[in-house]
This record gives structure tokens, sequence and C-alpha cells, in this order.
């Protein structure tokens, strides 16, 4: 089978998604299938570091079964940097290549991001198979999507593949159609060894790892507030792989006292640091669909302690193989990382469970699974009659042939709040819901009157008179102003804050660019406060850093 694996995200920054798509390669060339991966590669050079945000992509080897479908840039999405491919030069190789490539099933990841799956979707005519990762609630994200077509080109599809339950909601929620679960997969050893739980002692510390962005969505603050209080209590170490010691420093409260961050390290390290752990700290506070860190732990006969999130609870069972904690509470991740250090023997049956429980993600039988999902792409019947066969073909009717399951709005999956916050959050939701009706209500009999007092007709006649090259110009200088009055007061915070964390020069910018705004139309001049709690919030410490 000639088989082309379609990924929207850049090859040389790696994230789960292309992780999946290479160990699927791997998996379908050793059963003797020709397959490609088609994807965005940027290249080490200062160009991809200016669209990346400063991030150096990865130096990775180029194989003979990529194909690179030209640059990314980084994208904020999901409380991360999603890597998508936005020029039209991307999306005309993909075309040419699976226009000429004979490929027998195209499969394509994540298809409703941008750009090319989104236009392989409409642009070819091999039989389509997808994969959802992604889990989101957000409407307005999806609906946008919505109104773009995505049913229609969703309907293209003859198999439809959700990792989790969690991303077979979003689908079900938002675009219709019916979903198979197929989880992500990972490589599980023969023999997992397992490490009986020793007596806790002053030289036998809890030894906890974290693995993830320092990104909000990932929790890293709250374990942080967690271990804080944990090692006054029990011996206890934490190991943070993915973040490095600039980005946790301005986390921190009382120093790094047991605290060790490996920052970015290749998978043989990270399985390594797994296997020497006795418990993996997720405690994510949503926008997970699956949790492949969950699975990789489990391969190392590691459990976990997670967030209670529809992502994770899908994965861990909950007292079996790991334990589930609400999500955001510190003091709940502290007290069971606790009972947990005083519990060795607790500790070594979740992680024999763990071990156990890797075996389904094992990625020869998901590997197996997708395969029957190729061949039940391809064993679709061919839609009879030229009006059948032009509904099809531009999404009319389900590629599928199954009975059309349209969207629609089905409860959330996301567990219920404890009573005492169900009780307080209409209240709290009420009162905000409240006050920026009044605040709206405001600004809009304040705009009124100023628009009286200025004179409609005043502004209309200086808009048409008004000569644009000088408009330019003057907005120009007012941007330069307000650059240049960033690098000086950035000048001035790293002399008035000599220690760690130094405040950073993007941090300046954004802080006077909404202070300006601010002091323009707000009274008081509070645009001088605004900024001063933007920067002292991006140093980590408000209470210290405000004044």
């Amino acid at each position: 089978m000639r088989i082309a694996l379609v990924s929207p995200y850049s090859w040389t920054y790696p994230g789960g998604v292309t992780r999946h798509i290479e160990a699927l390669q791997g998996q379908f060339a050793a059963l003797g299938h020709d397959v490609q991966v088609l994807a965005p590669v940027d290249p080490p050079d200062r160009s991809s570091v200016r669209r990346h945000r400063g991030a150096v992509p990865q130096e990775r080897e180029i194989p003979d079964w990529l194909v690179p479908l030209g640059r990314t840039i980084g994208f904020s999405a999901n409380g991360a940097v999603s890597n998508l491919s936005s020029g039209p030069e991307g999306v005309a190789r993909l075309r040419r290549e699976l226009k000429h490539g004979g490929y027998d099933v195209v499969h394509l990841h994540e298809p409703v991001v941008p750009t090319l799956a989104w236009d392989a979707l409409m642009s070819t005519r091999a039989p389509m198979v997808a994969t959802f990762h992604c889990y989101s609630a957000n409407a307005l994200s999806n609906n946008i999507a919505v109104g773009m077509g995505a049913r229609r080109r969703l309907n293209r599809l003859r198999v439809r593949i959700a990792v989790s339950e969690a991303a077979a909601w979003t689908g079900e929620r938002f675009f219709g159609g019916h979903y198979r679960i197929i989880p992500n997969g990972v490589a599980v050893p023969e023999h997992v060894a397992l490490a009986l739980a020793e007596p806790v002692s002053p030289e036998r510390p809890l030894r906890i790892a974290f693995v993830g962005q320092a990104v909000e969505r990932k929790g890293l603050p709250v374990l942080l507030r967690a271990f804080e209080a944990l090692r006054e209590h029990v011996p206890a170490e934490l190991t943070i792989i993915g973040a490095t010691p600039e980005e946790v420093d301005p986390l921190l409260l009382d120093g790094r006292e047991g605290i060790t961050i490996l920052g970015k390290i290749d998978d043989a390290a990270k399985v390594a640091a797994l296997e020497a752990s006795d418990v993996l700290a997720a405690p994510s506070l949503g926008g997970e669909s699956f949790g492949m860190v969950l699975t990789e732990a489990f391969a190392a006969g590691t459990p976990v302690v997670a967030s209670d999130i529809a992502g994770y609870a899908g994965v861990v069972r909950d007292g079996v193989d790991g334990i589930l904690v609400p999500r955001g509470d510190a003091a709940a991740l502290g007290e069971t990382l606790r009972s947990l250090a005083l519990d060795p023997q607790r500790r070594a049956a979740l992680a024999r469970e763990a071990a156990a429980s890797a075996q389904q993600y094992a990625w020869p039988r998901v590997a197996a699974q997708v395969l029957h999902a190729y061949e039940d792409a391809i064993a679709v019947p061919e839609p009879q009659g030229t009006a059948s066969r032009i509904a099809v073909r531009v999404g009319a009717a389900p590629a599928d042939r199954r009975p059309r399951s349209p969207a629609r709005r089905i409860p959330s999956i996301e567990p219920a709040r404890p009573v005492g916050a169900r009780a307080r959050r209409p209240v709290v939701a009420a009162l905000r819901k409240a006050t920026m009706g009044v605040v709206a209500a405001a600004i809009l009999t304040g705009s009124f009157f100023a628009l009286q007092r200025i004179g409609v007709d005043r502004i209309a006649d200086s808009l048409l008179h008004a000569t644009p090259p000088w408009v330019l110009v003057a907005l120009t200088l007012m941007c330069a102003s307000m650059v240049v009055r960033a690098v000086s007061w950035h000048a001035i915070l790293k002399a008035a804050l000599p220690t760690a964390p130094r405040p950073r020069l993007r941090d300046a910018l954004q802080g006077t660019m909404i202070g300006v705004l601010m002091s323009a139309t707000l009274p008081a001049r509070l645009g001088e406060p605004a900024r001063a709690m933007i920067v002292a919030r991006r140093l980590g410490r408000p209470r210290e850093g405000l004044p």
C-alpha cells in the first residue's frame, strides 16, 4: 500500500503530532508499505528564528521518505505555539505531490488546521482518512471553521479517527460525522523494569517528574506551589523536563531547592528520567485531548498524578494506574503527592498497573488499527450516478456513504466542579457579566457624548481631507516613539531589578503600548500602573515586582 501522511506542523519544531506521524511511518515501513510523510520543514537559519518568536528549530536529518512543504510561522493557539504553514508555496507542493504521487490512501492529521490538510480535503481524489488530535470546547474558533466550510470539507473523508473520546467530542459537537477512537501510541519496551518502592527516608526522597512546556495550560505553576509546600513535610525531588531555567525561575517563590531543570532533552534522556521517577505529575489546566506524556510514563512503569480534565480522564484509571486530582488545585495535588510519599506499597501497585496499561497503547497495536481504517477507506464503494458523484466531490454528501450525523449540542465531558464551587460560580458569573455590562454601557455613553461634542461632521471632514502619506508618517512616528520609550524603560527596569528574573525587552514593549493606550482613553493616567502590572506579571512575582 502506498500511503501519504500529511502533517500541518513543522518537522523541525516537533511536537506530539509530529512524533505520532514519525512513529506511524516507521511501523508501516517495517510492514513493507511505501510511506511518504508530507510536512513543512524549517531550516536552522535566522529567518526560522524570526518566524518562531526566537525559537530555534532542531537540526534533524531529512529522510528520503519526507517531502518538504516549505516553511512555517509560529502561531499562538490553545495555550501553546503551533508552527503552521501559511504561504502558497506549501500548498502548491502538496497539491503537486498528491496529484502525481499515486497514493492508495491519504492520511491527514488535524484536517481543520490551516492550511495544508485543509486544502488537501478538496484538492485530491484519493481515499482520505483523517486523525483529529485536538480537544477544544471553544465555540468561537470552531464556529469560525464551520463558517469557512469545515463541515462540507470534512464530508470528503471516508474514515474519521479521533485519538480520544475528548477529541471525538469536539468533532461530533462542532462538525458532525462518525469517529472511531484510535489512541496515540507509545514505544513499550519488551520488559518494563519495575523497581519496588523503597521506604521513604532522608536518603530516598519521593522523585517527581514533570514533562511539558512552561505555558499556562500545562499547569507548571500549580505543581511548583504544591511542591514548595510538599518539601516542607516530606523529602521530595522534582525534575522538570521541557522547560528551561529561564522559563521556570520567574515562576518560583522560594528558590530551586530540590528542583532539577533539564530543559529540552532527547527522547532517550526523557525515558531515562521517567524510569528514574516515582511518579509523573501532569497538572494541566485544560486543552489536552490525550496526553502522550501519560502513556510515556506508563511505558516507563511510572504512575501518574494528573488533573481530572477530559483528555486525561480517558487515559488514567483513577486509583488503578494513577490518581486524578481537581485541576488548578495545588493543595489537592500536594496532599496526593504527600500520601504517595508515605505509602510506598501503593506506589508499587500503581506502577505495576501503569506498566500493564501501557500495552494497550503499544505502537504495533495502534498501527494495526490505523491500517484497518485505511482498508475500510479504500473499500468504500464509489457513488453511483452523476448527481451522487458530484455531491460527494463537492462535499455536499458524506464520502463514507454512511447516514448523515450532523453536528449537535452534546453534554460537556469535563468533570463537574465541587458543590461549593458550583454554588458560587453563578453568583461570580452574574457579577462579572453585570460589571462588563456597566463598563460597556459607560464606554458607549462616553463615546456618544464625545462624538456629539467633537461633531461627527468634523470627524468625517478630517478623514475625507486627510493626506494618506502624512497619516502613515504620523502613525510611524507614534509607533517609533513608543518603541524608544520602551527601550529606555527597559534600561531603567534592568537597573532597578538587578536580580533574577530579569525583565525582557518584549515585556517592556507590551507594557508600554498597553499603558499608553490606557492613558489615552481612561482618566487619572491609569496607564502607568497598568504597564507596571503587565511587567510585574511577566516577571512571575506581581506582589514584589509591582511596587
